[in-house]
């Protein structure tokens, strides 16, 4: 059980310190994913890695509505907030996976399931002692393209300059199995398309800092 819970563990906090009024658990357990059934239904996938208070799921949502989008994320107060906001709206595309997105991966059964994988604003963890912290490394871009569909899709943002060198070490190292679409540093940025504003968005443009945006595709 220890070595499970080590596999799959997140650094940092999972809840803040506000409280946060979450809506019933009867009304939760209809928004949460059910791997066997929602999977299985739905033949366009889109899956939002770290998710957080929901911007970008909500995002997503209403730019595909014919698509699952699961949310995936271990930080309660986002899912709190996410609950809300699917509930409040009416939103019926939305599936909550409140785990570590490794787990998601290890869990899902067969290759080849999901159109499309966006990892928004991922902890950059700039402390070099803790770089082998951050999400994005050669395993996972592996993990991502078995279980993406032919052609399917990575996005990727960031606005911290040392993770955007080592995201496109290893991009480079996965050069065989993914095609680096937008490789030229004039159509990378963030601000040049319509994309979601999240919270480390919004602090990225606060802080005059121009984040990254990579389009990955699966070959």
């Amino acid at each position: 059980m220890s070595n499970i819970i080590h596999k799959y563990r997140i650094h940092g906090r999972n809840k803040g310190r506000k409280k946060n009024q979450l809506i019933t658990n009867v009304v939760v357990k209809d928004y949460l994913l059910n791997l066997n059934k929602d999977i299985d239904k739905n033949n366009n996938i889109i899956v939002d890695v770290g998710s957080g208070s929901g911007e970008s799921t909500i995002f997503l949502s209403k730019r595909n509505p014919n698509s699952l989008i699961i949310a995936c994320d271990v930080f309660v107060d986002g899912n709190i907030n996410l609950y809300n906001e699917i509930y409040k709206t009416q939103i019926t595309n939305i599936k909550i996976f409140k785990n570590n997105i490794n787990k998601f991966f290890d869990e899902l059964k067969s290759k080849e399931y999901l159109n499309e994988i966006w990892i928004l604003f991922p902890d950059p963890w700039p402390k070099k002692k803790h770089h082998k912290r951050r999400l994005i490394n050669l395993n996972l871009l592996k993990k991502m393209h078995y279980l993406l569909k032919a052609d399917g899709k990575v996005f990727i943002s960031t606005d911290s300059t040392p993770y955007l060198f080592s995201i496109l070490s290893n991009i480079y190292y996965a050069k065989k199995i993914f095609k680096w679409e937008n490789d030229k540093p004039y159509i990378w940025r963030y601000d040049l398309e319509i994309l979601p504003e999240t919270k480390y968005c919004k602090k990225a443009f606060k802080a005059n800092k121009s984040p990254f945006f990579i389009k990955l595709i699966k070959i």
